[in-house]
């Protein structure tokens, strides 16, 4: 087999599997992968609007109002207005920065063992590869 229809193939049967184990660690939370990820950009790049966390999770907007939606419910995210009052910002509450730190904690676990035994060189060159792709899609025409 081509080395490229390898590594697409290996891609595919590597992602279901790790989402779903994922998916399983956030259930305690009452948390989905989707949600996860949106606290997760939140937390690392500070308070952000819905147009910003659309453009972040490559969804539509009234996608991510829905997931924001669920995590206000949780009581994870809060909204505040901004200086300009029709643009709202979505930040994680206390409840949430602590739930955040919980989940952080059990992923960082789960994705340190998966890497147990793979050096940190070629998880750099993975890391670079699949940037690479990720870039290539983003512009592609066809």
């Amino acid at each position: 087999m081509e080395s490229y229809k390898e590594l697409f193939n290996e891609y595919i049967k590597m992602y279901r599997p790790y989402i779903n184990q994922l998916n399983a660690l956030l259930v305690e939370f009452n948390l989905t992968t989707a949600q996860w990820s949106i606290m997760n950009f939140v937390f690392r790049e500070g308070a952000k609007t819905i147009g910003d966390i659309s453009l972040y999770q490559n969804v539509e907007k009234p996608t991510t109002t829905k997931l924001v939606q669920k995590l206000i419910e949780l009581g994870y995210v809060e909204i505040y207005a901004g200086d300009d009052k029709r643009v709202k910002f979505v930040q994680l509450s206390n409840e949430g920065l602590a739930v955040y730190s919980k989940v952080r904690r059990k992923i960082d676990h789960f994705q340190n063992s998966l890497l147990e035994g793979i050096s940190e060189d070629d998880r750099l060159i993975v890391v670079r590869i699949l940037k690479g792709i990720s870039d290539k899609i983003e512009t592609y025409k066809g």
